[in-house]
């Protein structure tokens, strides 16, 4: 059987992609679970994955802690910056310990579908159905996810970085405003480029343009993925570089977790960091470029 371009593309990659959908699937009760995914996929105009999402047979009173649940989702998906100290107290006090654990499953159910529609249309193949849940410790995979997309090379760092700031002001992500790739900025040799009116000044590339309008996509609806969307960006973009940018939005969106429960504040009070990823994909950055450079060579 022919691999899908995305998994021919980055098979270590997806091989994390679905094992982290297995363990996020048995990381939470169904009870909390199932009603969340059916809103996460309302939200994203998604009827196929809420008509695959399994319900749990009724043998107990519905968990009254549910609706909270599904409050703190759909803000979470729409606009996770509107997520409030009202909405956290709320899911604290339904959740306690398991709260941040929640948010994990929450940002697979939410990103990880995102990357599945973006997918599936790009390319129009069906990405396939998601494994049976697994028990286990959802982080580690998910940090593990992240090392190995952050290796990924078919793109290069230039618009690698258009594509994470553009994310990072999506969902005002502090800690991720606060950064500059050292590596991208190195091949730019200008700062201004990833400055934020730089986006409506015209000095983008045609395969940069692709990139950020596929990251747009990708943050706000990707069911507007279509043929002549899809046309547009590969007549720019090989399947590899599409499969990256997707794979690093799904990466860079976890940015999300740290922003719904308020734990997204910059490292520095001025200026900025620089970071670059080392042989492990381990991020490291500081307000001193040539340490990072002495960390990441």
């Amino acid at each position: 059987m022919t691999r899908a371009p995305w998994s021919a593309a980055a098979p270590d990659a997806f091989a994390s992609f679905d094992r982290i959908e297995a363990l996020a699937a048995g990381a939470a009760e169904p009870a909390l679970l199932d009603p969340v995914r059916i809103a996460v996929a309302a939200a994203l105009a998604h009827p196929e994955e809420a008509a695959r999402t399994p319900v749990s047979p009724n043998t107990h009173p519905p968990d009254p802690r549910a609706e909270i649940c599904v409050r703190f989702a759909e803000q979470f998906v729409v606009d996770v910056s509107g997520v409030d100290d009202a909405l956290r107290d709320a899911l604290d006090g339904a959740l306690g310990a398991d709260m941040f654990v929640f948010t994990q499953v929450l940002y697979v159910v939410d990103v990880f579908q995102r990357g599945r529609i973006a997918l599936e249309r790009l390319f129009d193949i069906a990405y396939g159905p998601a494994r049976a849940p697994e028990a286990g410790d959802l982080w580690p995979a998910l940090e593990e996810f992240m090392r190995v997309v952050a290796l990924q090379s078919a793109l290069d760092p230039v618009t690698t970085e258009l594509v994470r700031l553009r994310g990072a002001r999506v969902h005002q992500c502090r800690v991720c405003q606060s950064r500059l790739s050292l590596r991208a900025l190195d091949e730019a040799g200008d700062a201004s480029i990833f400055e934020a009116d730089a986006d409506a000044g015209g000095a983008r590339s045609a395969r940069e343009q692709a990139a950020l309008e596929l990251a747009d996509a990708l943050v706000a609806q990707p069911t507007t993925i279509d043929a002549a969307f899809s046309a547009r960006v590969r007549a720019q973009l090989s399947d590899a570089e599409i499969t990256e940018i997707v794979l690093d939005v799904v990466r860079n969106a976890a940015n999300k977790i740290a922003v719904a429960l308020g734990g997204d504040a910059p490292e520095v009070t001025e200026g900025i960091q620089f970071y670059d990823v080392d042989a492990t994909g381990d991020v490291v950055a500081d307000v001193d470029r040539e340490v990072v450079r002495a960390a990441t060579a």
